[in-house]
């Protein structure tokens, strides 16, 4: 099976939104044994969508397209779509009222264009997007296949690993198997060194992996079911390996699993931010539940709010610094007793891209953890921005709280 991947959008061909769609769906659909042909990029415009789907058909059995699927007059994907098909879109009434419905939870009117969004050619598959208002859509017909998904990452990944990926593994038929894994507090060069002697070791084993900030993800695959025992090998061989770094397989992010573990254990934390503003306590607060688990979080950015609201000594500010070891110790230690959390957590460092000197550089974040008594600080020289540093900062003591907890 043949697949191209078509993106659609103005701000795509302007330069002004950078398009990370066709390398995130090309990455997912080689982990799962689809080639991949072509990538094109046209504009919101429904002659050339026809012309790009024209060329893409020439060799490729599936196109995916991405864009183009919201309420506005520019929007124009599907009727692109049911054009290059001599197909026309008709209405789907369950699909309009789940828009509905995401418009009425948020107790918003829904706008009457946002109709167009529960229009499909007949006979299509409807994809659904629990993360927005606008559906994808499958359709098939004289062996050719159209996926119509939407351009948002966030809405896209989870209907293309949900929807599209088992839809298209069952056109093929496939026979191989495949194993997840994600792991944390490990670079991806990092990895790729640790496992090299067993990637040369089984040559028939597949591996691909995916680097996000403070995540790489792995994905392991085989072709063929009788090499069970082959595969079964290989993840027991990885696993030893990488074992101080795997924290599951793609399906929890990291918030979710200490989330489902402090419950499980009955345990709160409360947590004292500097540096990362609120991003720790945000990442938590995403997560379903976390209420039952999270007493409350502080943003102590000045060093007048560590010494009022958590209790930091001025003269140890006056001698360390609100950057050091001793200041994130006494956060964590201050933010348990004041909220009667079990645990305290704190951060503190130079997420810049100013305030760093030759001794304490831009990247230095230092974070506590205070359990049971004792209080576990780490330190840390991030790189990048400000965004990825503070993320960063968030990931790792994510990470340690992990495998405290596990």
């Amino acid at each position: 099976m043949f697949v191209s991947i078509l993106s659609i959008g103005n701000e795509i061909i302007s330069g002004k939104t950078v398009n990370t769609d066709a390398s995130l769906i090309a990455k997912i659909l080689d982990v799962n044994h689809f080639h991949v042909l072509r990538h094109l990029t046209v504009k919101d415009d429904k002659e050339e969508i026809i012309k790009a789907l024209d060329i893409l058909y020439q060799n490729a059995n599936v196109v995916i397209t991405t864009g183009g699927l919201g309420p506005t007059v520019d929007d124009m994907t599907k009727e692109a779509s049911s054009a290059y098909f001599n197909e026309q879109l008709v209405y789907f009434p369950k699909v309009y009222e789940k828009i509905n419905k995401y418009f009425k939870t948020s107790k918003r009117e829904m706008p009457e264009n946002n109709k167009s969004q529960a229009y499909f050619i007949r006979g299509s598959i409807i994809v659904e997007n629990n993360n927005g208002t606008a559906p994808g859509m499958v359709y098939e017909t004289d062996g050719k296949i159209i996926i119509n998904l939407p351009g948002p990452p966030k809405e896209l990944e989870p209907m293309l690993k949900q929807t599209v990926i088992p839809f298209l593994i069952g056109k093929k038929n496939s026979s191989g198997i495949k194993k997840e894994y994600r792991l944390m507090n490990i670079g991806e060069s990092h990895a790729e060194t640790l496992i090299k002697p067993i990637i040369k070791k089984y040559p028939d084993i597949k591996i691909a992996p995916y680097a996000s900030v403070g995540v790489v993800d792995y994905a392991i695959l085989i072709d063929n079911n009788q090499n069970k025992k082959i595969m079964d090998k290989f993840c027991e061989e990885f696993e030893d390996l990488l074992k101080d770094y795997i924290i599951g397989d793609w399906s929890k992010n990291i918030q979710e699993i200490i989330v489902q573990l402090l419950k499980k254990k009955d345990i709160s934390i409360a947590i004292a931010e500097s540096c990362t503003g609120g991003m720790l306590t945000s990442s938590i607060v995403d997560i379903p539940g976390s209420s039952e688990v999270l007493n409350e979080g502080m943003v102590t950015y000045s060093n007048q709010a560590k010494v009022n609201r958590l209790g930091v000594k001025q003269e140890t500010l006056d001698l360390y610094g609100a950057v050091s070891k001793e200041t994130a110790s006494e956060m964590a230690v201050g933010i348990k007793k004041e909220t009667s959390a079990d645990i305290g957590l704190s951060i503190t460092g130079i997420a810049g891209p100013t305030g760093g000197t030759k001794e304490k550089p831009v990247g230095l974040v230092y974070s506590g953890i205070h359990y049971k008594g004792k209080t576990h600080v780490y330190e840390n020289y991030f790189n990048g921005d400000r965004y990825k540093i503070r993320l960063r900062s968030t990931m790792q003591i994510l990470f340690e709280l992990y495998n405290m907890l596990k």
